[in-house]
């Protein structure tokens, strides 16, 4: 018997061991997806040192609400990989289904199956709390000048007695392992201007050189990983690892098969991590802090002539940054980049194309060499730290070193991400290449008008393909909303996969037909805001039933804001509004109150129409009250939209409606979370059966009854 069939042997008994064990209920289609996943990794071509040689390494499945897909692509891949010896890492985009699959999903599999093997959960440093830093916060608290800070978010604000006894309250849990120093495991919700100061980054991160590595709650979780055969982390982390070069803190691309669950986000996710921003007060102010805190390192440096001399330079790189930047500020201060007179609220101007003035290209290409300059100094001051920590250098005591080492990272890593921003305005796009989206923000304070400068990729396929697919050994992307209108074609644009990815679309064993959706008499045609919250607090009124679960869904904060108001008291007093309150505290009174027989109307936005989970009676009527477009204000989906037009594309058939029929499908299948769910959807938006593009949208969604007007 061949390998590959030795390994499909062992993925069917291992299915069948589960089905028994679990006395689950087998699907064709959770079946239909072990197959198509394992024949797509076992067909894999690698060389004899097991690295991927041929250029397909993807594969798409579509897996409908109550397909069991966790379970699946567990069955499928876990064996795989194990007879491959490639890690087998499973990414999220959120914390609730990292935090099912790994208390929940691979647990069972292992005590039920009959498999042996580990799993481990992988975060980011800056969900542990670095213990070094706490340290400074509690001791250095009384003593610390703020004019001395190395860098804005170092301690240089006194401790207000809250954030004191929170702290100290931090030593004794983590003393008395009480807490292991992951934020998401703290007691109570961590806001950030409490986490920062106590939490680092890698470039802040000091490693084996600190005093207090035996006890960091970071390495420690991360014991155990290389041992581990699957690793459960979340799409963030994965793309920082690639930016780090891959392997920095998850298993090297090549020898890791990866399986992205909910990969709808995966290109989004990647586009944020790749976006530059930086504000220019807060730029100056930096250079200033920067400055600084080198003044007082001089001070205490007791060494050889290199790091004066390394400072000096860097004085001198500041110097001509804070000139240049000077210049950057009076060009940006004309009135075709400036909000009117008096603007109280934010605005943002987005360059047509990309396409920024050759005078801005030439600033940032100047700033753009003397930002290099600056990251190249301030990383030979944090080796000479280093080699100071190491016992290699002297001229600073070891403890007294690491602290800079760790204030030295941070800079170095922030002069690096100024260095991107001017990169990014410098760099002229090609007439051939898909442009970068760049833009300035701004905002009214009391004291004047502040100016934040970001730029973009509009489009993650190069992204991807150049850091992720032609790097890994495999990857499976799966979400119950892959495909858009139908098709796996966006996916495959957009995230710059091979149009030749293995690709299945497995349909929700749930029965639709039980269940309806409702386009009433009542559906309005978006106009004018005053006129549409009025015919939508009418049409509200007249569908929602008191006695129910409901859910409605808005794309419009202050819409959502204004019909609550124009709701009126009986009805308020039934509506629990996003924003309130946390969401799993509305969410948990929302249940409440179903438990003790009640009524209850949850109004939320866009993250409520996707990752709620309200079975049986807890939902049994969701609302739509507009279509999901995409706002076309924000500078990144406008830019796209425009590169598509330019292109002698048509934005809104390629773009809005695909984008707004994933919205949709995965809002409406907020309804049905379990086999035997039933209830209604009703969409007010009468564009669903008014327009062409509305009957695109209905003949996506899932085969529910249809009842109109």
């Amino acid at each position: 018997m061949s390998d590959s069939a030795n390994v499909k042997q062992d993925i069917q008994q291992l299915y069948r061991q589960l089905v028994k064990q679990l006395a689950l209920k087998p699907r064709w289609g959770q079946k239909q997806m072990i197959a198509t996943v394992a024949n797509h990794f076992l067909a894999i071509k690698a060389d004899v040192e097991g690295n991927r040689s041929d250029d397909n390494p993807v594969c798409l499945v579509e897996a409908g609400t109550g397909t069991g897909k966790t379970l699946a692509y567990m069955v499928a891949c876990l064996p795989i990989a194990k007879a491959l010896d490639k890690k087998l890492v499973i990414s999220t985009a959120t914390i609730a289904l990292q935090e099912q699959i790994i208390q929940k999903d691979l647990p069972a599999l292992k005590k039920h199956g009959g498999y042996d093997f580990d799993f481990r959960l992988a975060k980011g440093r800056r969900r542990y709390l670095c213990v070094s830093r706490l340290d400074q916060a509690l001791s250095q608290n009384a003593s610390i000048d703020p004019t001395q800070a190395l860098f804005e978010d170092e301690l240089a604000l006194k401790l207000d007695v809250h954030q004191q006894a929170l702290y100290k309250d931090m030593v004794v849990q983590l003393g008395g392992n009480q807490w292991d120093g992951d934020r998401d495991a703290w007691k109570e919700p961590l806001s950030e201007d409490h986490w920062r100061p106590v939490t680092t980054d890698h470039k802040g991160c000091t490693n084996r050189r600190c005093s207090h590595f035996s006890q960091c709650p970071f390495f420690k979780a991360r014991d155990g990983l290389e041992q581990a055969d699957c690793i459960v982390t979340n799409h963030d982390l994965v793309l920082a690892d690639l930016a780090l070069g891959g392997g920095a803190i998850l298993p090297a691309p090549q020898d890791t098969m990866y399986i992205f669950d909910e990969g709808h986000h995966l290109a989004d996710k990647t586009l944020k991590q790749f976006t530059h921003q930086q504000g220019i007060r807060q730029l100056s102010r930096w250079y200033g802090q920067t400055r600084s805190g080198l003044k007082k390192f001089l001070k205490e440096w007791q060494g050889a002539g290199k790091g004066a001399q390394v400072c000096a330079q860097i004085q001198e790189h500041i110097e001509g940054l804070e000139t240049q930047l000077v210049t950057l500020e009076q060009f940006l201060d004309q009135p075709a980049f400036r909000p009117e007179e008096g603007y109280q609220k934010q605005e943002t101007y987005r360059f047509s194309q990309g396409v920024v003035p050759a005078e801005l290209v030439q600033i940032s290409h100047d700033m753009t060499i003397s930002s290099a300059r600056l990251a190249r100094d301030l990383g030979a001051l944090h080796s000479l730290m280093d080699d100071v920590v190491k016992g290699d250098q002297n001229g600073l005591p070891k403890d007294q070193a690491e602290n800079y080492l760790a204030a030295f990272g941070v800079l170095q890593q922030n002069s690096e991400q100024q260095l991107g921003l001017f990169q990014a305005y410098s760099k002229v796009d090609k007439e051939n290449e898909v442009p970068m989206a760049r833009w300035l923000h701004h905002w009214q304070t009391p004291e004047r008008v502040d100016l934040e400068m970001s730029a973009s990729p509009i489009m993650a396929a190069q992204l991807l393909q150049e850091n992720l697919w032609s790097r890994c050994y495999g990857a499976l992307l799966t979400s119950a909303t892959l495909t858009a209108l139908g098709q796996f074609d966006g996916l495959i644009a957009h995230a710059g996969l091979n149009p030749r990815s293995a690709m299945l679309a497995v349909a929700s064993p749930f029965d639709f037909a039980k269940s309806q959706i409702c386009v009433p008499k009542e559906a309005i045609e978006p106009g004018p805001e005053a006129v549409f919250v009025d015919d939508l607090i009418v049409g509200l009124k007249s569908q929602l039933n008191p006695d129910e679960a409901s859910l409605v869904l808005f794309t419009s904060k202050r819409v959502m804001q204004l019909v609550f108001e124009g709701m009126g008291d009986l009805w308020q007093d039934l509506i629990l509004q996003q924003g309130e309150s946390s969401k799993q505290r509305l969410l948990d009174q929302h249940k409440q109150r179903v438990d003790d027989g009640e009524g209850s109307v949850l109004f939320g936005l866009a993250s409520f129409a996707e990752g709620i989970d309200l079975p049986g009676d807890y939902l049994t009527h969701v609302v739509i009250t507009r279509l999901p477009f995409t706002v076309p204000d924000r500078p990144v989906p406008s830019a796209l939209a425009e590169w598509i037009e330019k292109s002698g594309g048509n934005s809104f058939a390629q773009l809005s409606v695909p984008e707004a029929s994933v919205r949709l499908v995965q809002a409406t299948g907020r309804l049905l979370r379990k086999e035997d769910d039933q209830g209604r959807i009703t969409i007010l938006d009468k564009r669903i059966v008014s327009k062409r593009y509305g009957q695109q949208l209905l003949q996506a969604l899932p085969p529910y009854e249809r009842k109109f007007g």
